[in-house]
């Protein structure tokens, strides 16, 4: 299945050659793959700006002659007239957030928040980015008035909180080092339901544990364990309210054996327990 929400007409109503408003949301959306692959190849890229959020999977982006992996927690930000190549394979699972905007203010604003020193930026799974997609793609199908307005002010909101992220890397020394952190970032989200060894994950980095956890902090700005927890209760807030499966099935399906101890996980990391989580998506 292939889930794509937004509002198809909203780039006509916006107007993608307005250049009138300082930044204007064209269209926004989420995808889901589970049975269907998805590719898009656009030589001559498209004529506004376009930013894509992988939260789940992976999916394969071709820039000049170098094809490269980008995975879950991975920002991909396209220029205008910036050739577009990309796929999505079904077996992944890939699940990504998408934003097309325009505005004679749009490229110094992702200047400014450093968005535009690279394609890729690795930032993590932000709850609160994720939040303001959602936001957006209600606006748009919602069709109330102003909708324009408050849509631009949350995806300046988001660029701010995506620009403050990748900043507070930076001041830290940390942007384009520590490949080997990166590295098990992308396989903690790959592999989040197993039984991940924070000894085991140091070995694989030839460090000792202490230096790994000092080192994984320093990059994400929390202790690996807390990284898993919070790439796990991403996930199960995502099947309670998405799918049928009750509370004991979430657990097993998100690496959690004792079903209770992963509702006690839940409720303190969300507030609520999952099966009030559950009943507010029924």
């Amino acid at each position: 299945m292939i889930s794509i929400s937004g509002d198809a007409h909203s780039w006509q109503e916006h107007g993608l050659n307005n250049t009138e408003q300082f930044l204007a949301v064209n269209w926004c959306g989420y995808q889901r793959l589970q049975t269907k692959s998805l590719s898009r190849n656009r030589e001559q890229g498209r004529v506004d700006f376009q930013l894509i959020y992988i939260t789940g999977g992976k999916g394969l982006f071709r820039f000049q002659d170098e094809t490269i992996e980008v995975t879950s927690g991975n920002l991909v930000i396209y220029t205008p007239g910036q050739p577009q190549h990309y796929s999505y394979q079904a077996e992944d699972g890939t699940e990504a957030y998408w934003i097309h905007f325009t505005g004679y203010s749009a490229h110094e604003y992702l200047q400014q928040f450093g968005l535009l020193k690279q394609s890729i930026h690795t930032i993590g799974i932000i709850d609160e980015v994720i939040a303001l997609f959602k936001k957006i793609i209600q606006e748009l199908n919602s069709h109330m008035p102003l909708r324009g307005q408050l849509t631009t002010a949350y995806l300046l909101e988001m660029l701010t909180l995506l620009g403050r992220r990748l900043q507070s890397t930076e001041e830290l020394g940390l942007q384009g080092r520590h490949p080997d952190i990166n590295q098990m970032i992308a396989f903690m989200h790959e592999k989040y339901s197993d039984n991940l060894s924070i000894s085991d994950l140091a070995g694989e980095c030839s460090l000792s544990v202490f230096r790994f956890i000092h080192k994984f902090k320093e990059v994400t700005g929390m202790t690996p364990m807390k990284y898993i927890t919070d790439i796990r209760m991403n996930e199960a807030k995502k099947l309670l309210s998405e799918s049928s499966l009750h509370v004991k099935e979430v657990a097993a399906v998100v690496g959690y054996d004792n079903p209770l101890y992963f509702s006690r996980i839940f409720r303190s990391t969300v507030g609520i327990p999952p099966s009030e989580y559950k009943k507010q998506f029924l």
